[in-house]
């Protein structure tokens, strides 16, 4: 559908105290994709006289919200900028600002249809960077607020991958509606933005030796070629590549004929697969991502039809805040993520049953230790350049834990959620339905001749 928005006001929000300037070192784990990640909320209002000037009002303190909440959140006011000496990207901490737009369209929310499924037209809805050759240009975060016929909002929010990771962005914006709602600043987490205490655990004279001249020489780190099978990895072992490939990555349509689909499915029917899983697997325990991470493995590895003899591999993200020793800490901002790694051929994962995916799975996750944490960032600094082909690899990221509809800013709480188009669109993301209570949602990227076979095997609930 056709959406047309007006722009009405584009503002530079600068931290109200601005901090000391400095600079914040990135691990590898930062520079892994500096892409600015957008996520649209929605929030459904009736429209009234009274509700309208209160709304505006609402978005003036949204404003006024932001400045307070960059004090505490500097770095998100800063830029990237590639150091000259050591050739990676860092953040200069020099209080340039967020970019916020204030935009409205004669559109009503209903007409939308099911919020949470991308639409082509939800690009209007978030900040449009201009393409920039050099890579301290753009903001590190943009937000648009939109104001619908009906009397709601939309809240478009885009954040660099390198400035937070999943926690790290929620936390930010949570402490942004906290604010914002009139709640007790002093009741926020206060965040820690500093790398030196991970990049001190993986560099220290004490740590396990990696040796990072080649990617090939580090099979001392379980399934380390499947771990290198995301481009934006490859990529980013030569930081200077971002100058001009970062544009790429932006709010773009999904490339190749790829078309971003959401599936959901009921929390009824994800508590009796994980009933059955710890009964006929002799599992200890089974989560919700355990049980839904398999099943999109299998139903997207059979809509594409591949080879049974097909080496194939699933990865995950996995939070290595609490895992590391000493710990990162809740408050920690930047990326502490490194991915878990499942293979196996074809046949296998289509012929076995879900319980016996899901303990692959859990496998995955107690390899991800201390010293393997360290030694996969080492890792990253490799040289090597690998690209395979995209279609025998599986990525399924967790945003299960985010409670997305507690984001009130004022004018209630978020009725629904989209992401917009992401670098490697083929990733999926598990999210909660808020536009359903107790159901799921998944949102993948597969291309358009697979996506019937896709929701086919997705909605086949016989195991």
């Amino acid at each position: 559908m056709e959406l047309k928005v007006s722009l009405n006001e584009t503002l530079t929000l600068r931290p109200c105290e601005p901090s000391k300037r400095q600079t914040i070192e990135l691990s590898g784990l930062d520079r892994i994709s500096p892409a600015i990640l957008y996520t649209i909320f929605f929030y459904k209002l009736q429209l009234s006289d009274e509700l309208s000037s209160e709304a505006e009002d609402v978005v003036e303190r949204a404003k006024r919200a932001l400045q307070k909440v960059l004090v505490s959140w500097f770095p998100a006011a800063g830029r990237l900028r590639i150091n000259e000496g050591t050739g990676k990207l860092e953040i200069d901490c020099n209080n340039e600002g967020v970019t916020m737009i204030i935009a409205a369209t004669d559109s009503k929310l209903e007409e939308l249809g099911r919020l949470h499924e991308y639409k082509a037209c939800y690009e209007n809805l978030v900040p449009q960077l201009l393409e920039a050759d050099d890579v301290s240009v753009n903001p590190l975060v943009v937000v648009q607020i939109t104001r619908f016929a009906c009397g709601g909002f939309s809240v478009g929010v885009g954040s660099s991958h390198a400035l937070f990771d999943g926690p790290g962005a929620f936390n930010f914006l949570a402490s942004w509606a906290h604010v914002s709602s009139g709640k007790d600043e002093c009741d926020l987490l206060v965040p820690n933005h500093s790398r030196d205490g991970l990049l001190h655990a993986i560099y220290s004279p004490n740590s396990s030796p990696a040796d990072a001249s080649s990617i090939y020489e580090q099979d001392h780190i379980a399934a380390i070629q499947d771990l290198y099978s995301i481009p934006m990895q490859a990529m980013a072992s030569n930081d200077r590549c971002w100058e001009t490939a970062l544009t790429t990555f932006s709010q773009i349509d999904p490339p190749g004929g790829l078309q971003l689909v959401t599936l959901g499915i009921g929390k009824e029917v994800v508590v009796t697969w994980k009933g059955l899983a710890i009964e006929q697997g002799k599992l200890s325990k089974c989560s919700t991502f355990d049980v839904l991470c398999a099943h999109i493995w299998k139903a997207r590895v059979k809509a594409l039809m591949l080879h049974p003899r097909t080496n194939i591999c699933l990865q995950f993200p996995v939070d290595c805040r609490s895992r590391m020793d000493p710990p990162l800490g809740k408050n920690f901002t930047g990326n502490a993520f490194v991915l878990a790694s499942v293979s196996c051929k074809v046949s296998d994962l289509l012929q076995e049953p879900l319980h016996n995916t899901i303990w692959r799975i859990q496998a995955a996750k107690d390899v991800i230790t201390d010293e393997y944490i360290k030694l996969y960032a080492k890792a990253l600094e490799s040289s090597d350049k690998f690209f395979p082909s995209m279609r025998e690899l599986t990525i399924v990221t967790d945003w299960l834990k985010f409670p997305f509809n507690a984001l009130d800013f004022g004018w209630g709480k978020v009725s629904s959620a989209a992401i917009l188009a992401t670098p490697v669109p083929e990733t999926a993301f598990l999210m909660l339905n808020l536009e359903q209570s107790a159901g799921f949602l998944v949102r993948i990227g597969i291309g358009r001749q697979h996506v019937q076979d896709l929701i086919t095997n997705f909605n086949n609930f016989n195991y």
